[in-house]
């Protein structure tokens, strides 16, 4: 049972970060891959809703997404937008506890752009 529910919190936890990437790196896939990675990902939709969308397979959608799901991944141990991006928020939210309340606008404003 435990190994079941690692499984459903990694399961989980990947689908944030590929959400996440689609972000970052969607603009660099087809405009196809990207409405399946948004419709998948975001709007959870399920593959066969996918399918009859496109007028394909549910395992041609399947397979269509898991290629996306490379190309994001990819990019992102190449460049590491996300991660650098993580640990720039992380760095501001650590600075701003040592900061006047005018500072701290300043740098939730920061956060808030870098979050966006």
């Amino acid at each position: 049972f435990m190994k079941y529910l690692y499984f459903k919190a990694m399961e989980k936890k990947e689908k944030l970060f590929i959400s996440i990437y689609n972000d970052y790196y969607g603009c660099l896939l087809t405009e196809y891959q990207r409405g399946l990675i948004d419709g998948y990902y975001n709007l959870d939709m399920s593959l066969g809703e996918l399918a009859a969308e496109n007028g394909i397979s549910p395992q041609g959608v399947r397979d269509a997404i898991k290629r996306a799901e490379k190309q994001l991944t990819a990019y992102e141990e190449k460049l590491g937008l996300v991660k650098k991006s993580q640990k720039i928020k992380e760095l501001l939210e650590e600075v701003m506890g040592d900061c006047a309340p005018e500072e701290k606008a300043k740098l939730s404003k920061a956060i808030e752009i870098l979050i966006d």
